[in-house]
């Protein structure tokens, strides 16, 4: 759900960046499934979303969304974290957001893509680049609510990247230097 910040946070080899963007499509025990660049992207993309349901301006920055959205706003933050990377990407990148997403997916061209990631692959540079418009989170937020059973029609989340905006967005960048410096370890 939040495939930017993943790969943002992946090492630089194809597998890296296959395994940090195929974590949310993998379940269970990875064995010998894949490579072993691949399992340890994998691996790196649980440790960082555990990291982040940890930390405290993770938490802050839920608690604005859960008087709305109760349990759902784990699934917000993350795509509102995709969005607030996105608006601010020169704040920690030397690339310009466009010059990251052809990078990426050029090194990652030849690697397979497992689960249902292989489904998706071709639509998510795309995605990305358009993580910046409000109008693409509301989109991308009604989509992920079809894929869910209780159909919580996440999209209503969006007025709080209007309402909330300056207290969202200082969280997220009170956040993201400390989960940029764990995926470093």
């Amino acid at each position: 759900m939040n495939y930017l910040a993943h790969l943002f946070l992946a090492g630089d080899s194809a597998e890296s960046l296959i395994g940090n963007l195929a974590g949310d499509f993998v379940k269970g025990p990875l064995h010998d499934r894949f490579t072993p660049g691949i399992r340890e992207g994998i691996a790196q993309h649980r440790r960082i979303d555990a990291f982040t349901d940890t930390h405290p301006h993770v938490a802050a920055f839920r608690r604005v969304l859960i008087p709305d959205h109760g349990h759902y706003a784990r699934v917000i933050s993350d795509v509102f974290f995709d969005h607030f990377l996105a608006t601010n990407f020169s704040t920690y990148s030397a690339e310009t957001l466009e010059e990251f997403v052809v990078r990426v997916f050029s090194t990652m061209e030849a690697q397979p893509r497992p689960g249902h990631l292989a489904v998706v692959y071709a639509y998510i540079p795309s995605w990305i680049l358009s993580y910046r418009e409000l109008n693409t989170m509301r989109i991308a937020l009604t989509n992920l609510s079809k894929r869910l059973s209780r159909r919580p029609h996440l999209e209503t989340a969006t007025h709080h990247l209007i309402d909330s905006r300056v207290e969202l967005e200082r969280r997220f960048h009170d956040f993201f230097p400390d989960v940029i410096a764990f995926a470093k370890r």
